[in-house]
């Protein structure tokens, strides 16, 4: 039996939808209004302005992916805490591609539009990764290595891979069979990953 959400959540998930295909200045009330079947003063109800809007939808996925990559990673073997760090990472972009596509935006828009709560959320999946990767350092298996590059190979690689199937699929139609194979899938980018990272990574 399906959860009946609240309008508020009704709202935020529409929202969200309409943020991940058009971006956040393009977004307009009126549209997401009509979507919901409300009038807009109904979402003013709910929610200050598009900006207070924006900030529920994301806040909600950036700390919901923070506290789980928290709680995935409490291994004992720091190469199986960056492992699921990835994994988790990777899972919960597939599980919300509205997610996906509104974070892909904003690292190509330098972040104008992310609100200060979810550079905060984001910044506690950095420090998870730090930690991880100074215990593996402490244990003499990691090399010393900046967290934040290794954050921008995950964020980068495992976003792009999600919202870029349409182009691939252009391109990939235009090569011959035998060169269509190497488009991976993304459970195969995110094990790979995995994999290249702590290759590189370890001593």
């Amino acid at each position: 039996m399906n959860k009946k959400i609240s309008k508020k959540e009704m709202i935020t998930d529409i929202a969200g939808e309409y943020f991940s295909k058009y971006g956040y200045e393009a977004t307009s009330l009126e549209a997401i209004a009509k979507e919901c079947d409300i009038s807009k003063p109904a979402i003013y109800y709910h929610f200050k302005d598009k900006a207070a809007l924006y900030e529920a939808v994301l806040l909600k996925r950036f700390s919901e992916l923070s506290r789980i990559i928290e709680q995935n990673t409490i291994l004992e073997n720091p190469e199986e805490n960056l492992t699921v760090y990835i994994q988790t990472f990777g899972n919960y972009l597939i599980e919300t591609p509205c997610f996906s596509a509104i974070f892909a935006r904003e690292i190509a828009n330098d972040a104008k539009s992310m609100p200060d709560s979810c550079v905060i959320e984001l910044s506690k999946t950095l420090k998870r990764l730090a930690s991880i990767l100074e215990s593996g350092k402490k244990k003499g298996i990691f090399e010393c290595e900046n967290p934040f590059m290794i954050q921008m190979m995950v964020v980068n690689t495992l976003t792009s891979s999600i919202t870029t199937k349409t182009l691939r699929k252009r391109v990939f139609d235009l090569l011959n069979e035998s060169n269509k194979a190497i488009d991976p899938n993304i459970e195969d980018v995110i094990e790979n990953l995995s994999k290249k990272i702590i290759k590189a990574l370890t001593c």
